[in-house]
C-alpha cells in the first residue's frame, strides 16, 4: 500500500515539476516533434497510473502515464533510446542506491514529451513514465 502511494505522489510531483520547467522552456522549432500519442508504449509492459492535469485558465495541462516490467533496465532503455533518436532528445542519467534512471525529453514549440526510465532493483522492476506537457 505505501508502494503505490509513494508511486502516484512520485507521478504528481513529477507532472508538477515538468509544467514548472516547461514555464522557462521553449523550442527553438527546429527539432522534429512527436506528440505524446506517437510515443510507443514498452511491450508487454503493465499500465499503471494516470494523471491528467491542466492549471486554472487552461493555459497549460499535462497527461502521464506510468508502465511496468519485469525486463532488463537495458532492454527497455534500448527500446526507447531506438524509438526515440530521430527527435533528438535531451537525456539525462542517474544512477543511486535504487536503481539506475534516464529521461528524455524532446522539447516541442508549445510543450515537451519526456519518457522518464527507472530500475528498482529490490523489487526486480522498471518503471517507465511517459509524460506530455503544453501551453
Amino acid at each position: 500500500m505505501a508502494k503505490k502511494k509513494f508511486r502516484k505522489a512520485t507521478a504528481a510531483a513529477g507532472l508538477v515539476l515538468l509544467m514548472g520547467l516547461l514555464a522557462g522552456c521553449g523550442g527553438s522549432g527546429d527539432e522534429a516533434t512527436i506528440t505524446l500519442k506517437e510515443v510507443p508504449i514498452y511491450p508487454q509492459s503493465i499500465a499503471g497510473e494516470s494523471l491528467e492535469a491542466s492549471i486554472p485558465g487552461g493555459m497549460m495541462g499535462g497527461n502521464l502515464a506510468q508502465y511496468t516490467t519485469t525486463d532488463s533496465y537495458d532492454e527497455v532503455l534500448a527500446f526507447y533510446i531506438n524509438a526515440l533518436h530521430q527527435y533528438q532528445p535531451q537525456v539525462d542519467t542517474l544512477t543511486s542506491d535504487l536503481g539506475r534512471q534516464t529521461a528524455f525529453s524532446v522539447e516541442q514549440e508549445n510543450g515537451i514529451v519526456s519518457v522518464t526510465i527507472q530500475e528498482f532493483l529490490q523489487e526486480n522492476q522498471v518503471n517507465i513514465t511517459i509524460m506530455g506537457l503544453g501551453m
